[in-house]
């Protein structure tokens, strides 16, 4: 129960962070507009309802469906290759830990921003750049640390067997869930 609690509580928190500042915003700072970092940072809030970067240049990927689909996806990408790494590694590091927790609440975040927002309530702009909100700052920061842990590591760890090892975790659970459903 420890190892769990060590998981979602991190996870949670920074889910109701992300989203509690998206619900003020939503309440009260919508029409509000000003300067962070002079030059660097802005407070802008918009409702994004293409659901994705790349809805601006892609329709296909403006698609609910689709993006939901492709959220479970990663999910589980992320689930199964924490797993991977603890049967190749047997002790995880902070580094890893990180990703996860990062991760999973930017994939839950985006999960939530899809299906209740109706897109990403994105609040902080890097003028002429982009804008983004916290989810995307924990998913950025997963990204970085699995870049740095996968040039620490690409000597013992590929990506095909790491795929190798999802598509059989799938079809095990797929027989798993046969071997239920005929009892």
């Amino acid at each position: 129960m420890k190892r769990f609690r060590l998981w979602v509580l991190p996870v949670w928190g920074l889910i109701l962070i992300d989203q509690s500042i998206k619900l003020v915003i939503a309440n009260r700072f919508m029409d509000c507009e000003f300067t962070l970092i002079d030059g660097w940072l802005r407070f802008h809030p918009i409702q994004n309802t293409q659901l994705s970067y790349g809805g601006q240049f892609l329709s296909l990927l403006s698609n609910p469906l689709l993006l939901i689909v492709i959220n479970l996806i990663i999910l589980f990408l992320y689930w199964g290759g924490y797993r991977f790494y603890k049967i190749k590694r047997k002790k995880t590091t902070i580094v890893v830990r990180i990703i996860m927790i990062c991760g999973l609440a930017g994939c839950f975040c985006s999960l939530i921003d899809k299906i209740f927002w109706g897109g990403s309530l994105d609040f902080l702009q890097i003028p002429n750049l982009f804008i983004f909100d916290g989810k995307d700052v924990y998913l950025t920061l997963s990204e970085v640390f699995f870049v740095i842990l996968a040039l620490r590591h690409n000597q013992e760890i590929s990506a095909r067997e790491f795929i190798r090892f999802c598509i059989d975790q799938f079809h095990t659970r797929l027989h798993q869930n046969s071997v239920k459903n005929k009892d």
